[in-house]
Formats: structure tokens, sequence, C-alpha cells
């Protein structure tokens, strides 16, 4: 047998032995084959193993110091380190403060004084006392004077000041509805980047798969080229095509290190969060739904109710400024005590109680200019209205209908890659007995490669759209 046939025999086969006996001298001839209808046929579909390969970019993304590892712990987190959920929460405190604002204007007032002085210019003259009149003596005397007094006030008739805290009042609710919405929102937050994390996770470890099947191409195609029966453009073509996967990975893991830190800043921390494979991504939606139950319309969703309570707060509003030419009524008493000074009842002690009427007939047209502004006020919070349910109900029949379309997507997804799998394994069964070119090899596992990453999208976007759509018309309680 020449040397010749051997390397011929070596490319079809690619066995250990073959590259042994082409270094070896020429042996005679096996023994003839047993007849065709007794020998075994392999079938050629089959695909032959190859050998590992080991490179440093197959090594997963080092794992974060911080793990979430169930739902319950991420509400946990979020609950204690949002600062979305602060600043709403404080915004309720703030409207809470601001409502008794309002009703101390309408809450008696009693207000303490005290007083002392002394004289630094005196002179000589007549001094009037109880006793009688003194001539010649120093003025005034003592030189120095003091007194206590009390002052109560109360607003008995007070149209304006009453309308003002209720507006207050109903601007603390809405300051509640927000606070529902925030938490919400941050929970949608929260679960998509879970999802999100997951699917990089999912991404970069089909990347490092496929570069893992690109690498063991390339070994193939350069022993196939050693025996002669590729050329260098093969190779090059099988090293681009690495090359390309190399490029993927280095994205892939740059995607899970940033869906990681988006993670951690979503439970209120600095520092990268990373999902532990104890987490059940399908049951996601239902740990959700039991925190954020669904609600019966789009009317009572948080942020339409927000919405409504803004326009019952600026109708409020406007008509406070027709409270404001209503005069007021208030009732007043005064208790002092001066042991010096001379009171008109010749006594330490006065003590006076009396009525005012407040009008305020005319203020350069303040309130003219302040009754447009609400008036203003209004229309806009009407408009806000309207777009948020209209932006509400589009949302929600996005959401439904995204679950459709995502399971749709999937199905379409799953059938396109179990094509490629298929094709990619019959053109490396081809590429290995010497019956397919590179090209289909390459282009192969390319489509391959696409189409498992397609797939891992496609997977999770099914999770995202049912959380989406279970948000959309849900009340959570956080």
């Amino acid at each position: 047998m020449s040397k010749a046939r051997i390397a011929y025999s070596c490319a079809l086969s690619l066995s250990f032995w073959c590259l042994h006996a082409g270094a070896q001298p020429d042996k005679p001839a096996p023994p003839a084959a047993p007849p065709e209808d007794l020998a075994p046929t392999p079938p050629t579909d089959v695909e032959p193993q190859v050998p590992d390969v080991q490179d440093r970019m197959l090594a997963p993304v080092p794992p974060s110091k911080n793990r979430l590892s169930s739902w319950r712990e991420a509400i946990r987190l979020v609950r204690a380190r949002s600062s979305n959920l602060r600043i709403a929460a404080a915004q309720v405190r703030q409207a809470s403060a601001q409502s008794r604002q309002a009703l101390a204007g309408a809450l008696p007032t009693l207000t303490g004084t005290a007083n002392i002085q002394t004289h630094l210019l005196r002179s000589r003259g007549l001094s009037f006392s109880g006793s009688g009149i003194q001539q010649n003596v120093i003025i005034p005397d003592p030189a120095t004077s003091y007194g206590l007094g009390l002052a109560f006030r109360w607003m008995v008739f007070a149209p304006g000041t009453w309308a003002s805290y209720k507006t207050a009042k109903r601007a603390e609710l809405g300051a509640h509805l927000d606070k529902k919405d925030a938490e919400r929102i941050v929970l949608a937050g929260v679960a998509d980047a879970i999802v999100a994390a997951v699917t990089a996770e999912r991404l970069a470890e089909v990347s490092r798969v496929s570069l893992r099947s690109a690498l063991s191409t390339l070994d193939l195609t350069r022993r196939r080229a050693r025996l002669g029966a590729a050329s260098a453009f093969d190779v090059i073509r099988s090293e681009q095509e690495v090359a390309l996967t190399r490029a993927q990975i280095v994205a892939s893991n740059e995607s899970v290190r940033q869906a990681r830190e988006a993670l951690g800043l979503t439970l209120g921390f600095s520092e990268p969060w990373m999902v532990t494979p104890t987490i059940k991504i399908d049951g996601l939606a239902a740990d959700a739904q039991a925190i954020c139950p669904p609600e019966s319309n789009v009317e009572t969703r948080p942020d339409v109710l927000a919405a409504k309570s803004s326009v019952d707060v600026a109708e409020r509003n406007l008509d406070s400024t027709d409270w404001d030419y209503v005069p007021t009524v208030s009732v007043v008493s005064d208790l002092s005590y001066r042991p010096v000074d001379r009171t008109p009842n010749n006594l330490d002690v006065v003590w006076t109680v009396g009525a005012v009427l407040s009008w305020n007939l005319y203020d350069g047209g303040l309130r003219y200019g302040q009754r447009d502004v609400n008036q203003a006020a209004l229309r806009t919070a009407r408009e806000q209205l309207t777009q948020t349910k209209r932006q509400a109900r589009v949302e929600v029949t996005q959401a439904r209908r995204g679950i459709q379309v995502a399971k749709a997507n999937l199905g379409v997804s799953r059938r396109s890659r179990d094509l490629a799998r298929e094709s990619a394994r019959l053109s490396r069964v081809a590429f290995i007995n010497g019956g397919g070119t590179s090209f289909d090899l390459v282009d192969a596992a390319r489509r391959l490669r696409e189409a498992e990453l397609d797939l891992a999208i496609k997977e999770f976007d099914v999770v995202r759209a049912q959380i989406t759509a279970l948000l959309a018309l849900a009340t959570c309680n956080v």
C-alpha cells in the first residue's frame, strides 16, 4: 500500500491508528472482508467522537459575592433598601404633614408673651401714684417694668381654611396612591432585572458552547489539512469563526456583569448580584401574583386612581380661591399682668375678650391671578387623567397580547433551533467523512449558534411577558 493511499484513507477516517500507520513501512494487505451481507454497515449519519478542546475563554464569569436565591428575598431587600420606595414613603409623610399644617389654621391658637424693659434716660418731674402726686422726683419710677400675657385666637368662621384642610387630605390620599404605583413599578423592575440576569447567564453559556464547537471544528480542519484533505483556506475560515465566537463571548460576559450590576441597583445595592440556579424563573409570575393581586379593570389601577385624585385636588384648589373672598370671624381674648404700669382698671391683671371680623376687600388682583393659575392646573390634571387612562388601557392590551406573541415566537424559535442543530450535525458528519466543505460546516455552526441564542432569549421572553401582563393590572403590597 502506498503512502499516498494511506494519507487518503486517513483523511476519510481521521483515526489515530491511520496516523500511526502512515509512519510505518508497507505491510501485507489485511485479509479479505466478509461478504457484504454479513459485515455490519455503520450508519453514515452518526457523528464520530471528536477530541475535547481546552481554552481559557471557555471558563464562565466568576460568580458574584452576593446571590439572590428566591423572590421572597428580593421583596425583603427591596422593602428595606429601595430608594424609590423610600422616596414614595417620604412623600406620603410630607403630604400628611402638609394636611396637619392646613388643619392648624382652623384650630385655636394660644400665645404667651413676657417682656421686661428699663429706662436708661430719667429726669425729675411729677409722679402720679395711688398715694397722690409727688413733685420733683425721678421719673419714671421705677425705671424697670415687666409684664406677662396670654393671647387666645380662634377663627370660628373661616371657610377658606377648612376647604384648604380638606384639599390637603385629598392630596395625602393621592400620595398614598402614588406610593402604590411606585411599588408596582419597582416590583416590575425587580422581576425584569432577575429575568435579564438569568437570560444573560444563559446567553453566555450558549456562547461558550458555541466556542467549544468552533474550536473542535478548527481542530478537525487542521488535522485534515495536515493529511492533505483540507486547504489552508479552510483552516482560515475556521479560525475566523473562532474569532467571531470569541468576540461574542466577550460581549456576553460583559452583558452578564452589567445584568448583575443592574440587579444589584434594583435591589438597593451598589455591588453586583447574581441569581442562584435554585430560583425558579417559571414560578416567578406566580410569586409575583401572591404579592400583587390583579385588579378588575383599568379604573382601579393605582396610577389611574392617583390621576383621579390629582383632578380632585385641582378642583378643590379652584374652589378654595372663591372662599378667599368671604370674610372670616375670629374670637380673641387677651390676659396680661403688669404690676408696675398703670392699667385701665387700675389693677395688675387685665383680661379682655372680643370678636374680630376680617375681610380682604382688595389685594391688588392676587386672588384673580391665583384663580387663573388653579383653573389652568385643573385643565392640566384632567388631560393627564385622560392620558393615563389611555396609556393604561394600551399597556394592558399589549401585555396580554405579548404573552401570545412570546409563546408563538418561542415555538418558531424552538423549531428553527432543532433544524439548525440537525443541519450542523449532518454537516459535521459529512465534513469528517470527507463529503462536505468547510464553508458548509462553518455556516451550519453559525446558524446553530444564532438559533441557540435566539431560543434562549425567547424562552425568557415568555416569562417576562407573563410578569408584565400580571403587573400591568395589579396593586402591589410591599
